[in-house]
């Protein structure tokens, strides 16, 4: 094959240079420029002929398998679609809608330019020196002007950086709770809380939700019969559920949280880009409350930069937990979020995100039956699975054909409780291209409701 037979496809504005290359195999095997059964170059050959990145073009013949363009052979190579080489053809890698990520490519144009405006010395300085938790005070001016966007409140003095939000998560466990001690969250968790907990040996009790969020009744009758003292909540596009607490409920748990003298930790991860004004939690109880946020549900999932308030009393320790979490901060991502603020990429990363998750949770909407009411959604959408099943089951039969989502069980505080485990969690952000995503979320909608002949576990 030579360059000449086959060119890349002009790009699409904003378009990946990964995708411009499935493009232009598309095109080709359309123009009959590429025939069933040929041999494609070796991805080497491939990234001299266009000109890019062996890594991008990894990424675009695995797209290119899951579209069903191509079929990889083992010793063989890699071959156009068709009789001979479909018969010899290795099993193309699953979509991955399992994990709760962004599509890079919405705001790669806003990315390259933060990074192109940054002098090398910097860079270097940022990703090789060393970083501190204490942010400097004019980024803690706009970090804090950027947190009173979305309805969250800090005084600068008590703001911490944090590598993500799991970083504040890991510390918010060390500071409120001893091996072996109590802690309070929604049913249904972010398994990145159950995963913090396992390893600190702390025991999780679940809250009964609703479509709403967490039920204030059944909070004070786990604060009232247990001797826990820690509360953990998710307001605003609850993981996995989507849910997103109203102020009447942000208030009574402030009030709980008052009133039985338990310490709250608000993940609000989710809330730049949820984007309304609604007073956190912690906005009611500051004098107990750790709230965390962060970037990589707004900006980028590898984005690993969060914030953290704290109560004074709580302060020095919390710094230690996060010194003792990892003894460097945050320095690289923290100059880079300083300029995404003072120039506005920030809102700019954010809009084009809500924008972009609104469209793919309408094309889920459309496309599946069962899914979770969101107004205002983000890239994670809660399903009801076929005919009442376990969503165990149906995961298990998504991944047979070629599409791996998380069951309900994942998320489950209580495996084998009272949690509602008949639904599955999909991430729509699994996926640059949204034409692979609608792709999936058919194959999801026609698997129908028969059960598996073997055993449901999905690891």
């Amino acid at each position: 094959m030579t360059q000449g037979k086959w060119t890349p496809a002009t790009p699409k504005e904003n378009t990946p240079k990964y995708l411009a290359l499935v493009d232009s195999i598309e095109q080709a095997i359309a123009s009959g420029a590429l025939k069933p059964d040929e041999r494609l170059p070796t991805n080497r050959e491939l990234s001299q002929l266009f000109d890019v990145t062996i890594a991008t073009v990894t990424k675009a013949m695995a797209v290119a398998a899951r579209k069903g363009l191509i079929v990889a052979q083992v010793g063989s190579g890699t071959f156009v679609r068709g009789a001979a080489a479909q018969a010899a053809a290795v099993p193309a890698e699953p979509l991955d809608m399992s994990l709760n990520i962004l599509p890079d490519g919405v705001v790669e144009k806003e990315l390259q330019t933060l990074l192109q405006s940054q002098a090398p010395a910097a860079l270097v300085h940022g990703m090789f020196g060393y970083g501190t938790y204490v942010p400097r005070p004019e980024h803690a001016r706009r970090v804090a002007s950027w947190m009173a966007e979305f309805g969250a409140q800090s005084r600068l003095e008590n703001l911490l950086l944090t590598v993500g939000a799991h970083q504040g998560l890991m510390a918010a466990f060390h500071v409120l709770l001893s091996p072996g001690q109590t802690a309070i969250c929604e049913e249904l968790t972010y398994t990145g809380i159950k995963r913090i907990a396992n390893y600190r040996d702390i025991t999780l009790l679940g809250v009964a939700c609703d479509e709403h969020g967490m039920l204030p009744d059944s909070l004070e009758e786990k604060l009232r019969t247990s001797a826990a003292k820690v509360v953990v909540a998710t307001p605003a596009l609850h993981n996995p559920t989507t849910a997103t607490l109203p102020d009447e409920r942000r208030r009574a748990i402030a009030r709980l949280c008052r009133k039985y003298e338990a310490y709250l930790i608000e993940d609000g991860i989710n809330m730049p880009l949820w984007g309304e004004p609604l007073p956190t939690i912690a906005s009611h109880i500051p004098e107990r409350a750790i709230f965390l946020t962060g970037y990589s549900k707004c900006v980028a999932s590898g984005f690993r930069l969060g914030y953290a308030t704290t109560p004074p009393n709580l302060q020095n320790a919390f710094h230690e937990a996060l010194v003792s979490t990892q003894w460097t901060g945050p320095r690289l991502y923290a100059d880079l979020a300083d300029q995404l603020l003072a120039e506005g990429l920030v809102a700019r990363c954010t809009d084009a995100h809500r924008k972009e998750a609104r469209q793919r949770y309408d094309l889920a909407s459309r496309i599946l039956t069962g899914v979770r009411r969101c107004a205002t959604p983000g890239y994670h959408a809660w399903i009801d699975a076929p005919g009442g099943q376990q969503g165990e089951d149906f995961a298990l039969l998504a991944l047979r054909h070629g599409v791996r989502v998380s069951p309900a069980a994942h998320f489950a505080v209580s495996p084998g409780g009272a949690s509602p485990l008949a639904s599955y969690r999909i991430s729509l952000g699994a996926s640059d291209d949204r034409a692979e995503i609608e792709r999936a979320l058919r194959i999801l909608a026609g698997i129908g409701t028969h059960h598996p002949t073997s055993g449901s576990t999905l690891i």
